[in-house]
């Protein structure tokens, strides 16, 4: 026999149930009003409790029993602020229960009722999680996060379309969940900020305010504290230590009472503070290999009145240039979320962890697979029934492997997401305006890589705005639009993810590039260079173009940053640009990090693997076209282009089948535009293979990437193409 709720189990139902209420859901009514019925049978039998708690604790639970009749009979023209009702009483509750069942002295109650906001706050400061509550407040923060990012990113578009009733619905629901999930779990900080903001949005739901300028702002501001809260709270529980009470909140929540109170007339700049806070974010987030991957089941959106027009004196106007590139945009990023609305997909939360523990389960399965195929294929026909189920078998494998490697794909959605933020604040602190527009967030990639990809291109974005595109002056002068444009584009190419970042600005200056490099040292004055080579100069530490110094950019430290940020993801970077016209970076990255396409080689009785994406081609030399130079530097003429030679026996002491190269064959590989040809005595097949470290025993090897396990059981070596390079210049 089932055992039977206790009171303290029935009122958090209640409060499970009363937060994720929505109107017109009569089914979860009716589930509330049964939940209610059983705490008032719970009540009635209390003894031993003061009558007079008791009492009230009954009224109130009896007052939301109303309530709820009220939404099951339509009884009401305001569904949301009835839910909103509902909240607030079962948080009542919930406080009466506890007093009910833990009496407290008379006089401390009427001091935690008479308690002002700003000493509640303070005592948060000193609060501590239990450890029953840990998980709960685990998955409050992992919704809540999700949360906060569709609110930041309805706001976004409600600046180019602020009469969008269903966006801010969605923006107004998360703050409202928020709210309801803090008050369960008493994270009295963090509920008040989201209360006092979401009555704002619903100011701007009803029509008595328009959600644009400083009310904007406000509500920006309300989301990077939120996420503040929840690093904090996350560290918190972490560490075990109390929870830190945040100085910012009482600030804010009075500004957010004066937007509600129409007592804002401008639209200020935001603080730089902000625009160095989103970015620190934007990297920080979503980095605990213990963190969680979680997608919380889309509501419907309940219709609410169309906004009025509203008094223009309350607020200030938005730009008054609104480009139709990037309304198009806008336009089409809500109906996405539409489909996504209507289209309810059943998810579970997993832990990264038991993902990249499948994914390596499954990488040596694999090898285990292949161990077995080689050894049946040695021993057996290829006509025997044995062969051909192992073949059966290895085809079940790989697309288990498969299967795995796309359970830890993620889209990069989240990640242009904040772009779209920094570019808003980079600008608007810049004096600039400027459209930027995404394409292809539903691109899909590792979520390690993910994870790291965002400070390269917080890095070159704020480039972008800050020396890339001009003012709008300047812009005027040269016959351009006002409004620059930056393009952020992600998309699939030849089994390699590739991220644009295009701007229409005044393009890179190789000339002034070249003169500082020189004048850095970095190269010598004699030196002939493409203009490729000379953009890519950009990346040298310390090495600037920029006329002024801003709180932005312009110190030539972040450039080379990116570079080395994207070559550990075994990415490239390359720069195309037109004066006057504009600059592309494009970096090319692989899906994922966990495996690698490769080229098997030998050298005598050992074999390499040659990342394919370094791999320009393959040949079989004459005699003619080796050269040597100071009798020491052997080169190779390949259709008219002079390449050093690289002998792989020699870096590896590897006895080889034969020292003559037109006997042997070359490998060409290219690395950061540079090109070499290295000398292997055959090629095999090309696989796509386990990427295994070579442990801490052997520690950093010159030359070598990592291991591989090929199906005989033996070990391969994976090439470092721009390590082995220099390996080679060096002997």
């Amino acid at each position: 026999m089932a055992k039977r709720p206790t009171l303290p189990e029935l009122i958090e139902q209640a409060a499970s149930g009363a937060t994720m209420l929505s109107p017109g859901d009569a089914a979860e009514v009716d589930e509330l009003k049964k939940v209610f019925k059983k705490i008032d049978k719970s009540l009635a039998k209390l003894k031993d409790s003061p009558a007079d708690l008791v009492q009230q604790t009954q009224d109130v639970s009896t007052g939301i029993s109303e309530l709820l009749g009220q939404m099951s009979n339509d009884e009401t023209t305001d569904a949301e602020a009835l839910i909103d009702s509902v909240t607030q009483e079962v948080m009542s509750l919930q406080q009466l229960v506890d007093q009910v069942l833990n009496p407290q002295p008379p006089q401390e109650e009427t001091q935690a009722v008479e308690t002002p906001v700003e000493e509640t706050v303070a005592e948060e400061a000193g609060m501590m999680i239990d450890e029953d509550d840990v998980p709960l407040v685990q998955d409050f923060i992992a919704e809540s996060n999700e949360h906060i990012e569709s609110a930041e990113a309805g706001l976004l578009d409600l600046e180019t379309k602020p009469d969008d009733s269903e966006v801010m619905n969605l923006i107004f629901r998360g703050f409202h969940t928020i709210k309801g999930m803090a008050g369960f779990l008493n994270l009295t900080e963090i509920g008040s900020l989201a209360h006092s903001t979401e009555n704002l949005l619903d100011l701007a739901r009803k029509g008595e305010l328009l959600m644009a300028g400083a009310n904007t702002d406000v509500v920006f501001e309300s989301i990077d504290l939120l996420k503040k809260m929840m690093a904090e709270l996350q560290e918190a529980m972490d560490a075990h230590r109390p929870v830190q009470s945040q100085k910012e909140v009482t600030a804010l929540l009075e500004k957010i009472e004066a937007c509600s109170q129409n007592k804002t007339e401008s639209t200020p700049e935001p603080a730089e503070a902000a625009v160095e806070t989103q970015e620190s974010e934007a990297v920080s987030e979503q980095v605990s290999s213990d963190e969680v991957v979680e997608t919380v089941q889309e509501t419907s959106v309940p219709e609410t009145i169309e906004p009025e027009p509203v008094c223009e004196a309350t607020v200030e106007e938005t730009p008054a240039v609104k480009p139709e590139p990037a309304a198009t945009v806008k336009s089409s990023n809500a109906s996405t979320r539409k489909k996504e609305v209507a289209a309810v997909d059943e998810k579970i939360k997993v832990s990264t962890t038991r993902l990249d523990n499948l994914v390596n389960m499954a990488g040596e399965l694999v090898i285990a697979q292949l161990m077995v195929a080689e050894e049946v294929c040695g021993n057996l026909s290829d006509h025997h029934a044995l062969n051909r189920k192992v073949a059966h078998q290895g085809k079940i494998v790989r697309e288990l492997q498969e299967l795995s490697m796309s359970m830890r794909m993620v889209q990069i959605a989240g990640v242009f997401q904040k772009m779209n933020r920094l570019v808003r604040d980079v600008s608007r602190k810049a004096g600039k305006t400027i459209d930027f527009v995404t394409f292809g967030e539903e691109t899909e990639l590792d979520r390690s890589i993910v994870d790291k990809i965002a400070d390269p291109l917080i890095h070159m974005l704020r480039n972008s705005v800050d020396h890339g595109v001009e003012s709008p002056e300047d812009r005027q002068k040269s016959g351009k639009n006002p409004v620059g444009r930056i393009e952020l584009r992600a998309f699939h190419e030849a089994g390699n993810i590739v991220i644009e970042i295009e701007d229409d600005g005044k393009g890179l200056d190789k000339d002034r590039i070249l003169n500082k490099a020189i004048e850095n040292g970095v190269v010598d004055a004699e030196s002939q260079l493409t203009d490729d080579q000379i953009y890519k100069l950009i990346f040298h530490a310390g090495l600037s173009t920029a006329q002024k110094i801003t709180s932005v950019s312009g110190r030539g430290v972040g450039m080379d940053v990116v570079k080395k940020n994207i070559e550990s993801l075994r990415g490239k970077i390359d720069i195309a640009s037109t004066p006057g016209k504009g600059t592309i970076f494009t970096i090319r990255l692989p899906l994922t990090l966990a495996m690698i396409d490769g080229q098997v080689v030998t050298v005598g009785n050992s074999r390499y693997i040659v990342p394919i994406n370094s791999i320009i081609g393959t040949l079989r030399p004459q005699v003619e076209q080796i050269s040597t130079v100071q009798d020491r530097l052997e080169m190779v003429m390949v259709r008219g282009e002079l390449m050093p030679l690289v002998r792989l026996y020699q870096l590896f002491n590897v006895e080889p089948v034969t020292t003559d190269p037109a006997e042997a064959l070359l490998v060409i590989v290219e690395d950061d535009g540079k090109k070499c040809c290295m000398l292997v005595d055959d090629l095999l097949a090309q696989q796509r293979v386990v990427i295994k470290s070579l442990g801490e025993g052997l520690g950093k090897v010159e030359g070598v990437s990592g291991g591989a396990i090929m199906g005989d059981g033996k070990v391969s070596l994976i090439l470092d193409i721009p390590s082995l390079m220099k390996l080679a210049q060096n002997e």
